[in-house]
């Protein structure tokens, strides 16, 4: 890791310790953290279901339809229990943040 990547972190982290000290800033951390969170999760939820879908269209057999059908009802079920689940948690922290 170059020095500058190193300092650049510990700019992050200073910001992120200086906003928690008062209870907005917590509230705005918890929200960025959460948001960066869904965003990341429901991109990688699209890149796999394009991916699942171009295996649908590929498929030649029965059964290998069956799979991809599977495999995108699978994906998009994962993705939104998991970006649901990190919403949730973001709204808990949120609560407990705030007293």
């Amino acid at each position: 890791m170059r020095l500058s990547t190193t300092m650049f972190f510990v700019l992050v982290l200073a910001v992120a310790f200086a906003l928690l000290r008062d209870e907005v800033g917590r509230v705005a951390v918890i929200v960025f953290i959460t948001g960066l969170g869904v965003t990341v999760g429901g991109l990688m939820a699209i890149m796999t279901l394009f991916q699942t879908l171009g295996a649908f269209g590929e498929a030649r057999t029965l059964a290998a339809h069956v799979e991809a059908l599977a495999s995108t009802v699978l994906v998009l079920a994962i993705s939104s229990v998991g970006m649901l689940a990190t919403m949730f948690a973001g709204a808990y922290l949120v609560q407990w943040a705030v007293p």
